[in-house]
């Protein structure tokens, strides 16, 4: 319901887990048993000042002033995190399973087919549609997207904790 009525509005629901670190929001989009909780429990280990936000139901917000951030919520998922709290966005990050530990920073076209199918919403009415479509042009032109290509391991959270906060 959150979804259908805020979609218009600059909104968000996203299938993701969000690591706060630094002032910072980091978004972990992927298929379901990709890895996102995982890949955060990795920053939460080994990259210092990590904090759980939201594991599976953040939602990203445009401010007026153009900012992007992105609030916990009550939907948290399997994880008991559900924080009444919000960060700037500081990158997105779409994760898939692979036998190394790469990073690329996405082009444009390819943030937004990165974000596109996390986003929650009944793109069969068009309002909503509209909105989500807009909102995550907004997002991928206001936001640096990586793809990572990773292992679970410590170096996966390394290699992406650099890119991302370069």
């Amino acid at each position: 319901l959150f979804a259908f009525t805020t979609a218009s509005l600059g909104t968000l629901e996203m299938h993701a887990s969000v690591i706060k670190n630094n002032g910072r929001g980091y978004l972990f989009l992927g298929k379901s048993g990709t890895g996102k909780s995982t890949h955060s429990s990795l920053w939460l280990k080994y990259i210092p000042g990590s904090e759980l936000l939201n594991d599976d139901n953040p939602v990203i917000r445009i401010g007026e002033d153009g900012t992007v951030r992105v609030f916990g919520t009550p939907w948290s998922g399997k994880t008991p995190c559900y924080k009444n709290d919000y960060v700037q966005v500081g990158a997105i990050v779409r994760l898939n399973q692979f036998k190394q530990n790469i990073i690329k920073r996405s082009s444009i076209v390819e943030a937004y087919a990165a974000v596109y199918p996390s986003c929650s919403g009944f793109r069969a009415i068009r309002s909503m549609a509209d909105g989500i479509h807009s909102t995550i042009e907004k997002v991928v032109l206001g936001i640096p997207c990586f793809t990572l290509d990773c292992l679970p391991d410590e170096e996966a959270a390394v290699v992406c904790h650099n890119a991302v906060t370069e």
